[in-house]
C-alpha cells in the first residue's frame, strides 16, 4: 500500500515539474509576442505622428490648392562684375522679398484677349501664390480655369501670357509670365511664392509668403528659356550679335541688374 502511495507521489511530481516548465516557456513566449508587437506599434506611430503635428499647422495657416513649400529657396545668383565679365554663380540661400498673395492689393482696368479674337473688358488681378488670374466682367467675379484659351492679358502697364515652360528639374509645367518687351526675342518674367514656417515659434501669424523672380527669353513659338543675370549669359541670348550688343551695353553704360536697363538692351536688339 505503502509502495503504491509512493508511486503516486513521484507521477505527481513529474506532472508538477512538466507544467512548471510549460508555465514558464508560455509565460516567455507570450512576453517576447508582447514586446515585438510592442515594438512594431511604437515605429508605425512615430512617423504618423510626426506628420500630425508638421502639418496641422500648415493647414490652419494656408487653405490653397498648391503644394506649400516651407523651405528656404536655394536660388543660383550671379557673382560676375560687368566691368571685368566672366559669368559664374554662386549659390547661396535666398528667401526673396516679403510679399502678398497678390501682385497689387487691388483691381486694375484691364482686357483679356481670346485665342479666337474675343476681348473681355474688365478688372483683373494676378494671384502670385496660385498662379491664378483673377477677373470682374459683368459683374461675375471669377478665375480663369483654362487660361490656355488667352492669348495675352492687358492689367494696367501689365502684360501678360500664359505659356508652358520646363522647370530647372526638367519637369514640364505651366505659369503666367509678364512680356517686359516684346519683339524676335522676348524678355519675360516669371513671379513665384514661397511659404515658410516661423522658426521662432508655433505661431502661424507670424509664417511668411516669399516673392521669387525669375528672367526667361522666348524666341518665336518656342517654350520660354531661363535666363540667368550675368553679362555673359545675356550677350549669348543675342546669338550671333553678341559683339554689336556688348558695344552697346558699354556704351550706355547699362547694368544688367536694373531691370530698366536689361528691358533697354532687349528693346534695342529687337528693333534694329
Amino acid at each position: 500500500m505503502d509502495l503504491l502511495i509512493k508511486k503516486r507521489r513521484e507521477v505527481l511530481a513529474k506532472y508538477a515539474f512538466i507544467l512548471y516548465i510549460m508555465g514558464h516557456f508560455i509565460k516567455f513566449y507570450m512576453m517576447k509576442t508582447i514586446l515585438s508587437i510592442s515594438a512594431i506599434l511604437l515605429l508605425l506611430y512615430l512617423p504618423v505622428s510626426a506628420q500630425q503635428e508638421s502639418y496641422s499647422k500648415n493647414n490652419i495657416v494656408v487653405n490653397q490648392d498648391q503644394e506649400i513649400n516651407n523651405e528656404p529657396v536655394q536660388d543660383p545668383v550671379q557673382i560676375s562684375n560687368l566691368d571685368v565679365g566672366g559669368g559664374g554663380y554662386n549659390t547661396y540661400f535666398y528667401m526673396g522679398d516679403e510679399s502678398g498673395v497678390y501682385l497689387n492689393a487691388g483691381w486694375a482696368e484691364g482686357e483679356a484677349t481670346l485665342v479666337d479674337g474675343t476681348a473681355l473688358i474688365g478688372k483683373f488681378r494676378y494671384n502670385i501664390y496660385k498662379q491664378k488670374m483673377e477677373a470682374v466682367i459683368e459683374g461675375d467675379t471669377f478665375a480663369f480655369a483654362k487660361p490656355c484659351e488667352l492669348s495675352i492679358l492687358q492689367m494696367g502697364e501689365h502684360k501678360f501670357v500664359y505659356s508652358t515652360f520646363v522647370r530647372s528639374n526638367r519637369e514640364v509645367s505651366t505659369t503666367w509670365f509678364e512680356i517686359l518687351c516684346e519683339g524676335d526675342c522676348q524678355l519675360l518674367l516669371r513671379r513665384y511664392i514661397k511659404y515658410r514656417v516661423s522658426d521662432e515659434d508655433d505661431d502661424p501669424d507670424n509664417d511668411k509668403l516669399y516673392r521669387l523672380e525669375e528672367y526667361y527669353t522666348c524666341r518665336g513659338d518656342g517654350p520660354p528659356d531661363r535666363l540667368y543675370i550675368s553679362k555673359k549669359t545675356i550677350l549669348a541670348a543675342f546669338q550671333n550679335r553678341e559683339a554689336e550688343m556688348c558695344d552697346y551695353l558699354k556704351s550706355k553704360k547699362l547694368k544688367v541688374k536694373e531691370r530698366s536697363d536689361l528691358v533697354k538692351l532687349f528693346a534695342y536688339y529687337n528693333n534694329n
